[in-house]
């Protein structure tokens, strides 16, 4: 009866070990969700966006980033090391972008398919709208300001860099 008491412990103890490990795993990379941000960072977020529910954060090529809801709106924000907000992006319905924005895109890549679209407020360049397109043999993404002037085009997908080198 000891041997199987202890056999028992030995195998809760293993299971115990393992449980703990595969959690100290899964929550350590940094893409995953479970990154926990300064506290600098968690008040400006919640300056700005104080009814968000759902948050996760992640730690993406030195930026910190919040995904969200906010008001039944899917939102991204994304945050400077040193707790700068930066930019938010929301996803939205080409529709629903400004009309210039629209013409100017149709005039000149009216052959692509709009894969997603989005509005980027930010807190250096102001509200511009992003379209992810592809058409037989390319996939771009394009970049507009509120008049509808194209600033950017990316192949494949924005960048995480477009913010330093825009």
């Amino acid at each position: 009866m000891k041997d199987l008491n202890k056999i028992r412990s030995i195998k809760r103890l293993w299971v115990s070990v393992l449980l703990v490990s595969f959690l100290a795993v899964g929550c350590s990379n940094d893409d995953d969700g479970c990154y926990t941000p300064n506290s600098g960072i968690i008040e400006v977020f919640n300056d700005y966006y104080p009814d968000a529910s759902n948050v996760q954060w992640y730690y993406v090529n030195g930026y910190v980033v919040a995904d969200f809801d906010y008001f039944g709106e899917a939102m991204e924000a994304w945050f400077s090391s040193d707790a700068r907000w930066l930019y938010t992006r929301t996803e939205m319905d080409f529709s629903d972008m400004p009309h210039t924005v629209k013409v100017n895109f149709i005039a000149s890549y009216g052959d692509y398919e709009i894969d997603d679209s989005e509005e980027i407020k930010t807190s250096k360049y102001g509200v511009l709208y992003h379209i992810e397109a592809e058409n037989d043999n390319e996939r771009i993404c394009l970049l507009y300001d509120s008049q509808g002037i194209l600033l950017r085009v990316y192949a494949d997908v924005l960048p995480y860099s477009w913010w330093e080198t825009f």
